[in-house]
């Protein structure tokens, strides 16, 4: 769209956009203040985030599911399911099951422990419980408020500017980060030491023992330095992806981003091979978007595994557990 009739086009929307920011406010208050809080037979810890995407919520979700297994806990994970076609309650198999079918967040957390695909937070539960769970990670969660949850666990990226973000669908806010915090028990704060360090003095002045700080770190193949190299995503905030890739000295030549939760046609991934094959480039993407390319291109595309790796207050994870405990 030409710009200033783009910027036209925002002035006159403002007043709806504004109108439905506060009824999407209006509504969450009460959501809170009428919410059932249904007791549930095991703990259930949730990791949430007050943005529409792009936290880290799922690598965060992996990470606390591997230091719950290694503490010898039976811990499941309960999802939504975004993007997935099954409507039903179900196990993931990744055997059987593609992210097409599950959605690709379950799918990506399914190789690292059991997940259960479930539309009611509740059922998912009880399905879990049933199944021998000994501990629940309710994965995206801190808006709902059917079930009483023992941890409210909340994800923030630190690079990102929440102090000019506004509540959808003015913005990428689904509620303001005072009233998410007040409700929260610990914070994983991922980023930059000066990020981490500026965001903490912002938001979470008066939290400080119950901050868990991070950073992401990516596992790069060889093969790929010191080539060309064609990225493309579909994640919540794709800019993040390209600019650690730009940090750790990668030659990427290309960006192709897409919408969040996106599921990719053979047209537009034949684009992004075409766009390799003319610079002589390898292609690069995201391990959540890698679950959803098609197997027949699996071979032409290298995954950057992103693990997030605790930089400090790593007592304050047995905190955490003992907690639940």
């Amino acid at each position: 769209m030409f710009k200033p009739l783009k910027n036209l086009t925002k002035v006159l929307l403002f007043p709806i956009f504004y109108f439905l920011s506060l009824i999407w406010s209006t509504l969450h208050s009460l959501r809170i203040r009428l919410g059932r809080y249904e007791k549930m037979p095991i703990p259930v810890i949730c990791v949430g985030n007050v943005t529409m995407g792009g936290a880290g919520k799922t690598p965060t979700v992996i990470f606390l599911a591997n230091y719950f297994k290694k503490n010898k806990i039976k811990v499941h994970v309960v999802s939504r399911g975004y993007g997935g076609k099954y409507k039903q309650p179900l196990l993931v198999n990744p055997k059987i099951h593609t992210a097409l079918d599950v959605g690709d967040e379950p799918f990506l957390i399914s190789q690292y422990t059991e997940v259960w695909v479930s539309k009611q937070k509740k059922e998912g539960v009880l399905l879990a419980y049933k199944a021998g769970a000994e501990l629940v990670l309710l994965d995206d969660g801190h808006q709902n408020f059917t079930i009483k949850k023992n941890v409210n666990i909340l994800v923030f990226d630190a690079e990102s500017n929440l102090k000019n973000e506004r509540i959808f669908p003015l913005g990428n806010l689904r509620e303001s980060p005072k009233s998410a915090i007040v409700r929260a028990d610990f914070f994983i704060c991922i980023g930059s030491a000066i990020a981490r360090k500026n965001f903490q003095e912002t938001f979470l002045q008066y939290k400080a023992s119950k901050v868990i700080e991070g950073e992401f770190k990516a596992t790069i193949n060889p093969i790929l330095k010191k080539r060309k190299l064609v990225a493309f995503c579909g994640i919540g905030r794709p800019e993040k992806f390209f600019s650690m890739l730009i940090e750790l000295n990668m030659l990427v030549i290309k960006k192709v981003s897409f919408p969040d939760h996106h599921f990719y046609s053979t047209s537009q991934l034949d684009k992004v091979l075409n766009i390799a094959k003319k610079n002589n480039a390898l292609i690069v993407t995201t391990e959540k978007d890698f679950v959803k390319i098609p197997r027949a291109y699996k071979k032409l595309v290298h995954s950057i595994n992103i693990d997030l790796h605790i930089s400090k207050n790593e007592e304050v994870l047995k905190k955490l557990k003992d907690s639940v405990f």
